[in-house]
């Protein structure tokens, strides 16, 4: 959602008049959450996806006629049984999805994307729409609302919230084949990849293009700022430097730690916590040996299971 709202900035940049459109309602099977949202101008899909199919391809042409119109409205979508099985989805549903007019010219809406580009790491932010009436969208800012951008709201009506969250970051330890083969597939996910290398060699900019790179002491790594909601693999060059790691890593409590190794040495290393200040620490929260059973062999496999594991983490997470 955040990369949404900085390419909203843009659009009021380039003076372009837009629809957010979001699933506020999900019933049944659909291939996205409630609280998917894209961006459409005149010309059709200009960023982010509800889902694919023809059910964005209609709802991308209703929201092109809106655009023509100057409003907001709010739809429901049926995904048929045979639109479901084209997608690889068992049975059809039903969407409802809210369509919320932006005019470049409305000072507000770019005066709240501003504000939570600004603050959406320091404070909880939420996008509000309302689903009775066209009265723009407001935001509320750790539970206080900020007035809505065309008037305030003539009735008690309903309210769609939508959490605007922190960009999901992983530390990547250590810069070898598998950490070569990760990074771009999370930077694929639209997730922040910081890599963390005791070895300058190994934090090339051709290898890492698109990652903050950090040069550091494994023994020495409280001055990283990993937060409770960040991710973490470790993927060093060895099994000592993995556990030297881990247990500084584990102080900080992120919400996962991805050990690379063998199930053997995974073991040894779990067992060798037991009983220390890190035992509470472990349980749901370190994967060892990383990655979901797949068979993985070769880096680029391994690299596929831990990715694979992480969006699964996070998705189960909300």
């Amino acid at each position: 959602m955040v990369n949404l709202i900085k390419r909203a900035l843009e659009l009021f940049s380039k003076n372009t008049p837009f629809i957010i459109a979001t699933i506020v309602k999900k019933e049944g099977s659909s291939p996205r959450e409630e609280g998917a949202s894209m961006l459409v101008t005149k010309d059709g899909l200009d960023f982010g996806t509800i889902g694919g199919g023809a059910e964005e391809y209609n709802a991308i042409e209703y929201a092109k006629e809106l655009i023509k119109k100057e409003k907001s409205e709010n739809k429901k979508f049926i995904l048929t049984n045979n639109q479901a099985e084209s997608i690889g989805m068992v049975c059809g549903g039903v969407n409802v999805v809210h369509f919320e007019y932006v005019s470049p010219e409305d000072n507000l809406a770019e005066k709240y994307f501003n504000k939570i580009i600004d603050n959406y790491s320091t404070v909880e932010l939420e996008l509000v729409y309302s689903l009775s009436e066209d009265i723009g969208f407001s935001i509320l800012v750790d539970g206080e609302l900020q007035s809505f951008t065309r008037g305030e709201p003539k009735l008690k009506i309903e309210l769609f919230k939508l959490k605007i969250v922190n960009e999901l970051r992983v530390f990547i330890f250590g810069g070898g084949h598998v950490s070569k083969a990760l990074v771009p597939i999370l930077n694929y996910l639209n997730l922040k990849t910081i890599v963390v290398e005791d070895r300058a060699e190994f934090l090339r900019e051709e290898d890492f293009p698109n990652s903050k790179k950090v040069l550091a002491d494994y023994s020495n790594l409280m001055n990283l700022n990993i937060e409770r909601e960040d991710y973490v693999c470790i993927l060093t060059r060895g099994h000592k430097s993995d556990g030297l790691v881990l247990r500084q890593v584990l102080e900080k409590s992120p919400t996962y730690v991805g050990v690379i190794g063998s199930r053997k040495k995974a073991q040894l290393m779990l067992d060798s916590l037991k009983g220390t200040e890190y035992e509470d620490l472990l349980e749901g929260r370190v994967y060892s040996p990383v990655g979901l059973e797949i068979g993985a062999q070769t880096p680029e496999e391994i690299s596929i299971s831990i990715a694979a594991q992480i969006v699964e983490k996070y998705r189960g997470e909300k």
